[in-house]
This record gives structure tokens, sequence and C-alpha cells, in this order.
């Protein structure tokens, strides 16, 4: 058998080469493309843990392969993977129709492995998803999952009862089971994020493209870490947010890592690939005592990488003095989600304006690289008016608090194309003034399924703006985003009227110049992204880029070969 746990990761839509698909801006503002082909950091930590207990496990992004080239066949690439267990991530439900799809060619060609399910969606859904789709056999519900994965890996070798696997959701003859959680003191101590993994497997397996965590890795590569599972805030369209993750995943939220693994993971991603790291959560938030031994770590190590770092709520004098002082390179990102600051305070955000420009002038004055301001659209009590007054906030916030040394970048996106299962959006809809189309596993399926664009996947409107408005308003400010861009000088004048031209296009329905390099999407070319592309070389990332280029060679002249 080539491997015990193979974890593969769709595509948000499978067919989406045979579609004329128009993804509009719901890729804008994130690393992927619209494809998300982005899989879970889960995978890489759940991956590591299997391995330290002695089992072979891979990681195939088979959205990353589909994108890399049209040549590439899904159905022969999985036939070539020989495995026990194949794992398929359904963390955020744009994934619904990749993951159904690819469940059901690994059921066709591996009829007697199991396919197994994991993250968000799939936990929020499980009892519909095992209902709804023959090809899933098992599904692992909540977070934390390594210890239970291990724990069904035994189960399936040596064919115990499926019983013993806590937080698993299976079938027994026509009843779906779904086992009690697992209890554990410390659940943190199986997560560990080793980009060295990724390396070691990538060569092992020959398949570089398959263990990229994004389509554009290789060229522009980022490394994540987190501070914690879970969140203490509420934001109301956070499907990870307090009330959802405590409600749905675990009990208990945040769950905090300890600074030391943290560290130990960045020295990770130094000694391998050398990028910039992201770390997820906002540090400071955290208090003084944990923030100020994190620093301590990354600087007693000489952890000199690029960092990334995101807030919930602006920081103050106090945290940047003893970040600068620690940490040479940092970038900041924050999502104020509006300029008003009462629609903020709905949405979770609460804090003022003017606490805000304070904390973006503090980051400026000790030496932040940049600081990315994040607005959305489709937001109780918003309007199509007050959304076009987020553009004129941003350039405010740039102009007047940026400066040639720390640029203030703007991005602006709806909540699309869902809202988030499990947020107080999502379940309390008529308070917050939502109408949601969509309520079971195969509604959100079919949208997928179906639709022809971003327009026919989104799922909501809210009592101040109808489906027409928030789609009207998303094209509007990013025309308005492209053009505060071109004054600021973040985009040149040839680039933004392309870019306006292709939102007008998309409006009008005609034909639109998609760009030739598949990271940059409809509207925005300056994305949190591009802060990676300063990283040193390292033997492993020299290797791996070395050994892409070999590959993507041979794979020409194969393909030349088999045609003559």
């Amino acid at each position: 058998m080539d491997t015990d746990i193979a974890f593969l990761h769709p595509p948000s839509i499978y067919d989406f080469r045979k579609r004329a698909l128009k993804e509009g801006p719901i890729g804008d503002v994130v690393p992927s493309t619209p494809l998300f082909e982005m899989y879970p950091i889960g995978f890489v930590s759940m991956l590591g843990y299997a391995l330290k207990h002695g089992y072979r496990g891979r990681i195939s992004n088979i959205a990353v392969l589909m994108l890399s080239s049209n040549k590439f066949e899904v159905e022969k690439y999985i036939k070539n993977i020989d495995s026990e267990i194949y794992g398929i991530d359904l963390h955020w439900l744009p994934h619904v129709q990749g993951a159904f799809n690819i469940a059901r060619i690994v059921k066709k060609i591996h009829p007697d492995k199991k396919v197994l399910f994991g993250g968000f969606t799939s936990s929020y859904f499980a009892e519909d998803i095992m209902k709804s789709n023959e090809a899933v056999d098992f599904i692992l519900a909540g977070d934390f999952m390594e210890k239970q994965l291990v724990t069904l890996l035994d189960t399936v070798e040596e064919g115990k009862s499926l019983e013993m696997v806590p937080n698993l959701v299976y079938r027994d003859g026509n009843k779906i089971r779904r086992n009690k959680p697992l209890k554990d003191d410390d659940p943190g101590d199986s997560v560990f994020i080793d980009y060295r993994i990724l390396i070691k497997n990538a060569i092992k397996y020959h398949d570089i493209r398959g263990h990229l965590p994004y389509y554009n890795w290789i060229r522009n590569p980022v490394a994540v870490t987190l501070i914690q599972r879970g969140c203490q805030y509420n934001c109301g369209f956070c499907g990870g947010s307090n009330f959802a993750y405590s409600n749905n995943y675990y009990p208990v939220s945040p769950v905090r890592r300890s600074p030391e693994i943290i560290a130990d993971e960045i020295e990770a991603v130094k000694e391998t690939i050398s990028s910039p790291v992201f770390i997820a959560g906002d540090i400071n938030q955290t208090g003084e005592k944990y923030y100020t031994a994190l620093f301590r770590e990354i600087r007693s190590r000489k952890l000199d990488l690029p960092i990334l770092t995101e807030y919930f709520v602006p920081p103050g004098r106090d945290y940047f003095r003893d970040f600068s002082r620690n940490v040479v390179d940092f970038s900041c990102e924050i999502s104020p989600d509006s300029s008003i600051p009462g629609i903020r305070n709905i949405t979770g955000r609460y804090y003022s304006n003017d606490a805000l420009e304070k904390s973006i002038s503090l980051a400026r004055e000790f030496g932040s690289k940049k600081f990315d301001i994040y607005f959305s659209i489709g937001l109780p009590y918003q309007t199509v008016e007050d959304v076009m007054k987020d553009g004129a906030y941003y350039e405010h916030l740039s102009r007047d608090f940026g400066s040639k040394e720390m640029p203030v970048y703007g991005f602006i996106s709806p909540l699309t194309p869902f809202l988030d299962p499990g947020s107080l959006f999502y379940e309390m809809r008529g308070k917050y003034g939502y109408t949601i189309n969509g309520s079971n596993i195969m509604d959100y399926y079919n949208m997928l399924d179906r639709g022809s664009s971003w327009e026919d996947f989104l799922n909501y409107y809210t009592k101040w703006m109808s489906r027409d408005d928030i789609i009207k308003a998303t094209y509007l400010a990013g025309i308005k985003m492209v053009e505060i861009g071109s004054r600021l000088g973040h985009i040149q004048y040839e680039e933004k009227n392309r870019i306006i031209n292709n939102i007008m296009n998309y409006m009008n329905g005609s034909e639109y110049i998609s760009h030739e390099d598949k990271s940059r999407h409809l509207t925005y070319l300056v994305k949190e992204i591009d802060w990676s592309r300063k990283h040193g070389l390292t033997f492993d990332s020299s290797l791996v880029f070395i050994y892409s280029i070999f590959e993507r060679v041979k794979g020409e002249f194969n393909y030349i070969f088999r045609k003559k």
C-alpha cells in the first residue's frame, strides 16, 4: 500500500475547467484563487501526528493540480494513490460541490477503501452529509482531530469496532451513529504545524504540486501558525467565532497554544522554506504576559523572518513598542468591516475610528512595513451608500496615516459566497435582518453545481440591502477602491483602466480579459499575499524549486512524446 491516509483538497467547484464560470470578486481578499485551493492548515498538523505514530500519509492538493494544468487527469491521479483512508476536507461551505464530487470519484475508483470527511462544514452538517452522499464513510466532527484520526487508523487497520473512535460519525446499517467526543485535558499538545513534513513528503511522493498550500506558493510562499483554536470574540459573520466554535466544534473557546510551540513552528519555517510567517489570531489580545513570552522566544532564537499579524482590536503604544523591539520586520492587518462605528459594533467590532487611526499611526511610528484594512459588504443596517463611504474612509486612512515606508492598503468584499453556518448571523438571522437561501447541504451543493457566477452563489440578503443591492455595491465599491489605489500610487494607470473595464464588463455581462496570473483576481493587484515576496533561500526551498522545474519539464516532454 502506498499510504495509510491521503489528505485530498478539492477545488470549490470540481468541474470549473469545463464551465464558463464568472468567479467575480469572491477571491479578491484571500491568498488563493476563487477556487479556494488553499487547504486547511490542519492537514499539516494531522499528517504530522499520523507520521509520528507510525502511519504513512500524504497531501494531495487536487485543486492546485487542476489549476496548474488543463492536462491534469483527476481520475488517473487518484487511481495512482493507494490509501486505506482518503481524507477530504469540507472545512468551509464553498467547497461542498468539489468535496462531494471528489468523494464520489474516490469511491468509484477505490470502492473497498474508506472516505473520511472533516472540517467545520462537515461537522455542522454531519448527519445531513451522511444522508446525502453515500460515498462518505466517516466524518470526524469537531476540532482537534489529530488523536481521533490515529485512533480511526488503528481501528480500521485492526478491524476493531468503530464505537472506539471518539467524535466519529458513521453508518451502522441503516442508522447514522455519532460517538461521544474525546475528553482531553490538553488538546493542543497534538497540534504542530511543521513545514519540514511538506518538503520531505513532496519529494518522497514525487508530488511537489500536490503538497503546495496554494497555487502560487512556490513563487510566493508564506507559512502560517496560529496562537489559538477558537476565538474570544463574537463577530457576527464568522463561523469560527466564540459562539460558533463553542457550540459546534469544541466546548472551550479559545484554546491557546504555548508561545514556545509557536516559536518552534516559526523556527521550522526558517530552517526549511525561510518564508514570511502569518501569525493567525490577535497576539495583543492574549495579554502582556503571553505576548511578551512569545516575543522573547522569537528574539532569543534570532527568528528574523518577516511576520504578518492580524488584530481584532486596534493595539496601543505599549504593545507596538514591545513588538518592534523583538521583531524587526513586521506588517499588520485589521478588519473594521465598516467605516461607520455603529455598523461595526453590530458585527462585533467594538472600537472607534479614532482608536483605529491612532493604532495605524503607532504601527507606522514603530516600523510596520505595511498595514492592510478590510471592509465587508452585506452587514446589518448597512446600505449601498454606507458601502461607498468605506472607500472614502480608506483613502483618508492611507493618505493621513500611511507613508512611503508603511503604505496602507484597502480591500472590500461581500460576505461571499455564503454566510458561515454556525455564525450568529446565520443562526439568528431574524434578529440581525438576514434572509438566507439554503438550509441543508444539498441546497448549497446545488447552488454551486447549477450556478455560473458568484451572483448565483450569493445565498443571503438583508433588510437594508437586497441581493441586487449587494451585487451592485460590490462592483461599485470595487471600482472606487481601484480608482483610489491608482490615486495613491498603488496601481498603475494602465492597470487601473484594465481592472475597471473588467468590472464594467462583469456588470454588463460582456466579455472580460482574465489575468494570465491565476492568483490575481477581478479587482485587486495589491493583495496581502504579495507581501510574502520577501523570502530567503535554504537548501530545502532551493531543492523544491529545482525539483518542481524538473517535474514540469519532464511532464512537457512526456506529453510531446505521447502526442507523437
